[in-house]
């Protein structure tokens, strides 16, 4: 009996991907720190990616991407941006459906402007933060920009959640023990009410994301249906539409003839 391991189908897909990334890294890269341009295109025609592919790819380095943000407790994590392209350009009459979509899944109304070539929509509660949207079509494609921020209501819940604590536990304690431990104790307490609102600022965080990836994802799929109801209708043969002489009226000349 033979005393190799054995493998299960995911255990050899991520072996095998592994090893490519450590081949790739040995075959291409050698001892390089860095690639220019024009090595990246070799190596992507290599393996089979075209060079307009690349250079998308390489125009979105830098650019936010939203599953690659997460929250933060220690500093509250109160801001998400998320850059998308989608085939397309949208025009006025298409933007106002848009908006329309906006609203559903936002649950708000917001101011709608035109900035050069780019359509906004933007949101903006002083008790909580603000939302921006941007659209801004180009090249056959329509760039999205969303932004949403919300600074003033974490700063508020954080200071609720320490006021509270902080005077529940001194009234409690200044009952039993009186107001010189009460003073000691009820800092400490206020502190842990604050870390507290973290921890539920990380479901509202979640909220947030989940709704910025629901309207990218909502409105890619609008444009997307923009552009396929603009795509003209061709006739391949225009004859088989043009209207036949009738055999009676041939035969009616025949006869008149």
């Amino acid at each position: 009996m033979s005393d190799s391991k054995t493998y299960s189908k995911k255990e050899i897909s991520k072996i095998l991907t592994k090893a490519s990334e450590i081949q790739v890294k040995k075959d291409l890269y050698e001892d390089q720190e860095t690639l220019s341009e024009e090595d990246l295109i070799h190596i992507a025609e290599e393996v089979g990616i075209s060079k307009e592919a690349l250079h998308e790819a390489l125009a979105k380095i830098g650019e936010p991407d939203l599953d690659d943000q997460s929250y933060s407790l220690i500093k509250g994590t109160s801001r998400i941006q998320n850059v998308s392209s989608v085939k397309g350009e949208i025009n006025e009459d298409q933007w106002e459906d848009l908006v329309l979509e906006i609203r559903k899944i936002t649950g708000g109304i917001g101011k709608v402007k035109k900035t050069g070539n780019t359509y906004e929509w933007e949101q903006r509660k002083s008790d909580f933060g603000y939302k921006h949207f941007s659209f801004t079509p180009k090249n056959g494609q329509t760039k999205i920009q969303m932004v949403s921020s919300w600074g003033p209501f974490k700063a508020l819940t954080g200071f609720l959640s320490f006021f509270f604590a902080f005077i529940v536990t001194l009234i409690a304690v200044k009952e039993m023990s009186g107001k010189q431990l009460a003073l000691m104790i009820a800092p400490f307490v206020g502190l842990g009410g604050f870390a507290m609102s973290r921890f539920f600022m990380k479901s509202y965080y979640q909220k947030q994301k989940n709704q910025l990836y629901n309207l990218t994802t909502a409105v890619s799929q609008k444009i997307a249906s923009f552009s396929k109801k603009s795509e003209s209708i061709e006739i391949e043969n225009a004859d088989l539409y043009q209207t036949e002489e009738h055999p009676a009226s041939s035969r009616d000349k025949e006869h008149n003839s």
